[in-house]
């Protein structure tokens, strides 16, 4: 579902990773949301990342699909580097143009308590603890709960992930410059559950009306994950989207 970018052409060039100072005290990600203190980059860097990546893999275009904050940065990328992306896929994320104290109206507040509570994590153990908890939170009650599935997604990340407490606060807070989504024309699936605990389902009926065309998809029973007996009608909803786009642009050639 990708084309390799012609050869000698200029695009954004990958860049090496970057470690940041560890700060003494923890960051709150959803305080950084309301104040956008994202200092350290900005959304736009972000965006552009990703578009390296495809870069370092020979991809012209892609579509593409992105979930919780991936949703964001995946409207973002849209916006910001159109011409490589063939279709978006924004599941479980915010608007990408609501920042600041606005994005709170979306947010379920009983559901950022429970996290609060969970105690940052200081070893291996506890940061699988950590991540099981989330998922827990995360989960869909349409759906059974596969605690060992979880477990063995989390232990296989555990070790390579992202161990900084204050990565999470970085990213949600950083601060976005670029065009409201209203000015995308990328062809747009917009996916949501009825029962995410986290994003209210009007964060995606946001997102579609803001977006020209774009279809909402609201998922009964599914929270802030994507259940395994959910994955092949997502995967259709995407294949869907992806021949509506193909047959759009085949009637646009003379």
């Amino acid at each position: 579902m990708t084309t390799r970018s012609p050869a000698g052409s200029s695009r954004v060039r990958p860049r090496s990773a970057t470690r940041l100072p560890k700060r003494a005290a923890r960051g709150n990600p959803f305080a950084a949301l309301a104040s956008g203190r994202g200092a350290a980059y900005a959304a736009e860097d972000m965006a552009d990342d990703a578009v390296a990546v495809m870069d370092a893999l020979g991809w012209e275009s892609a579509h593409l699909f992105g979930h919780s904050l991936g949703g964001v940065v995946a409207q973002r990328v849209a916006l910001r580097h159109p011409d490589r992306v063939r279709t978006l896929t924004s599941s479980a994320a915010l608007p990408s143009d609501a920042g600041g104290l606005g994005a709170f109206r979306h947010l379920r507040l009983a559901t950022l308590a429970k996290f609060a509570r969970i105690k940052p994590a200081r070893d291996r153990e506890e940061r699988i603890a950590a991540a099981l908890a989330v998922a827990r939170l995360c989960a869909s009650p349409g759906y059974p709960f596969d605690e060992a599935d979880a477990l063995e997604r989390i232990t296989a990340d555990v070790d390579t992930g992202i161990a900084d407490p204050d990565a999470q606060s970085r990213q949600i807070g950083a601060r976005w410059s670029g065009s409201a989504l209203a000015g995308l024309r990328t062809p747009t699936l917009v996916l949501h559950g009825t029962d995410d605990p986290l994003l209210k389902p009007s964060a995606g009926r946001a997102t579609a009306a803001a977006i020209s065309g774009a279809h909402l998809v609201l998922q009964p029973g599914v929270g802030h994950d994507i259940p395994r007996e959910r994955h092949a009608a997502v995967a259709a909803e995407v294949r869907a989207l992806a021949d509506r786009a193909a047959g759009a642009r085949a009637d646009d050639r003379p």
